[in-house]
Parts: C-alpha cells; structure tokens; sequence
C-alpha cells in the first residue's frame, strides 16, 4: 500500500530510442508542480508494471490497483495525467472518488457504483448507467 503522506524519493534517468540519457530526476526536484505529479505516477506505475509482470507481457498478470479518495485533492489535469499513466501501463483501475470528478474520469470508467450512508447504519450501493451516445 502506498500511503501518499509519507514522501519517497527516487533517482530517474530518461533515456531516447537510442538509450542515451536526455534527463535525470533526483525525485521531483526542479520539477514544476505537474510534471513532479506525473513523474511521480509514472514511477509508481512502472514499479507495479516491473513487479506484476513479466518482460515481453503486454499487460501485468495482475492489473487492478485500487485507490482510496482517488484524486480527492486534484485538479482535472492532474488526475488525467495520473489515469493516462496507469492505462498506459496496462493498470485496471478501481477508484473510490468524489462525485466531482465523474466528468473528468469519464474516459476511463467502464462501470460506476455509488455507494452511499446516509442515516450512517447502512450502506447503499447503486449501479448507475449512463448513454455514452
């Protein structure tokens, strides 16, 4: 489990088509705003992709990742940046989110439940259904 409250640091090289450096990254340092965002995406997600899958897979053998208040504190471009990262990597993702970022995730959702506690005893799920026309 990743706890995003505790901060990780990593060292990165970006390499061309020909394996010649073009950019080191020591975390996100020097990095604006967005770019350390989705240079820490990019890391998370090519971690999982080395770990759950094997070298010539097209996707991981096992591609689900769960996120809790997904992208509650995010802004539309950088939760498109996050999901543009982990779709590209093969990722499935099942994401507990604020109701706010339907449009922006739309793109990505292939089913929605919302899931409810009102009275604050019992759940209530509810699968909703929408025209993607």
């Amino acid at each position: 489990m990743l706890d995003t409250r505790r901060h990780v640091g990593f060292i990165g090289v970006e390499v061309d088509e020909s394996g010649a450096a073009t950019n080191y990254h020591d975390s996100s340092s020097g990095l604006s705003g967005g770019q350390a965002q989705k240079l820490v995406f990019f890391c998370l997600a090519a971690a999982l992709r080395f770990q759950l899958a094997e070298v010539d897979d097209d996707v991981p053998r096992y591609g689900t990742v769960v996120l809790d208040e997904a992208f509650d504190r995010a802004d539309p471009d950088y939760t498109r940046r996050a999901m543009d990262v982990f779709t590209d990597f093969g990722f499935h993702m099942v994401l507990a989110t604020p109701l706010k970022l339907l449009q922006t995730l739309e793109p990505y959702i292939g089913g929605l439940v919302v899931v409810g506690n009102e009275d604050g005893s019992r759940s209530r799920i509810e699968r909703v259904t929408w025209d993607r026309g």
